[in-house]
């Protein structure tokens, strides 16, 4: 581990010099206010997985439906700038929002999203931080707070070290990016170690994609991503991926899609956020994916439409274990000013369990969005 940490300050240290500058110490970095305050209500017919947003659904109990209000997904972030050598610029983010858990619901701690900065000059960047992941890096267009996580939809964020560079060929950008990340996961084997670091290495990233041009306003992205972790303590596990995603843009639609197969995916958010057996020693394989179709009706107007699928292979499940989730959804959000909008929500979640009953749950899910 010495030795990749060495080589990697190495060539840092020599790429800054290849540029001949080093910053200038008098140099002010400035900081912009961004972000939104967030109401949801929400009634769903069943019961879900966190209730003020959902994963899966689960046994409702003695419920005959269930009634959610929150302010927790507000969210504020700070974008940085100022910083500059070279031919490169220095920005970075702070984002928080209040989605913190084992608290009071009107007593909400702040939970960190994103803090990194980013070094680029347009082509190449670094990024150091935590940020999202560098696989599957794309999201549906959802009221829920997770975006189809656990429904098909995979990739989270974790602190993370990544190097990008983007070739341009005409009207096409081709990117090639990869990165070391912190490793996720738990003390398994209790020995107070947590079982994600103690292998020594970080999880690897890695991602190609090209962007094609086909016109002024519309565009075509496909990008093959991965990832591969190891995980040490009593018992080595291994995690890793192979995830497709792919993005069609015109004037007024777009349609977004990602593929992804692998195992250990749960602190990814697959395999319905479940990583091993520890019955039997074994990682969850799993494989989904989802499609969403957005489309502007009018300039006030923008309606969605999306269907997520995870499955967990169950040869690697006991009984009890979420063996199947799948979520089909609709949303529409009305613009009332360009920074105010409210939007309406209707999504249909069945959870398969292992040899147990299916659960289902109903969501309606009304949005106030006050974004600045």
């Amino acid at each position: 581990m010495k030795i990749i940490q060495s080589i990697v300050l190495i060539l840092l240290l020599l790429f800054t010099a290849s540029q001949g500058m080093f910053g200038d110490e008098k140099e002010k970095v400035s900081a912009k206010l961004y972000g939104y305050v967030k109401l949801d209500a929400i009634y769903e017919t069943g019961c879900s997985s966190h209730g003020n947003y959902t994963l899966w659904a689960k046994d409702p109990g003695n419920s005959d439906g269930l009634f959610y209000l929150t302010a927790k997904q507000t969210r504020f972030g700070l974008a940085l700038k100022g910083i500059s050598f070279g031919n490169f610029k220095v920005t970075g983010k702070i984002e928080v929002d209040f989605h913190s858990s084992n608290v009071p619901e009107n007593k909400a701690y702040n939970f960190m999203r994103h803090a990194f900065l980013k070094i680029s000059n347009g082509s190449f960047s670094i990024i150091a931080g935590q940020t999202s992941d560098i696989i599957s890096p794309l999201y549906p267009s959802t009221l829920n707070y997770p975006v189809l996580w656990g429904a098909g939809n995979i990739g989270y964020r974790r602190p993370q070290l990544r190097v990008s560079q983007d070739f341009k060929a005409g009207k096409n950008v081709y990117t090639i990016e990869g990165g070391i990340t912190r490793t996720i996961e738990g003390d398994y084997d209790g020995d107070g170690i947590n079982d994600g670091i103690a292998s020594g290495l970080p999880t690897f990233q890695a991602r190609i994609a090209g962007k094609f041009g086909l016109g002024s306003s519309s565009s075509l992205q496909i990008g093959v991503s991965g990832h591969y972790g190891e995980i040490g303590g009593a018992v080595k596990y291994t995690s890793n991926s192979i995830n497709v995603d792919f993005l069609l843009v015109f004037s007024k639609f777009k349609l977004i899609a990602e593929y992804f197969s692998g195992k250990n995916l749960g602190t990814f958010l697959g395999g319905i956020a479940q990583n091993i057996n520890l019955t039997t020693n074994e990682e969850i394989n799993a494989k989904g994916f989802f499609v969403n179709a957005v489309a502007d009706v009018s300039k006030k107007v923008q309606f969605s439409l999306g269907y997520g699928m995870d499955d967990p292979d169950d040869a690697n499940l006991l009984d009890g274990f979420r063996s199947k989730n799948s979520s089909l959804f609709g949303n529409f959000v009305i613009k009332l000013s360009p920074s105010l909008e409210v939007g309406l929500e209707i999504s249909n979640w069945i959870t398969d369990y292992l040899n147990q009953e299916q659960q289902k749950t109903l969501r309606f899910q009304n949005s106030w969005i006050l974004s600045f």
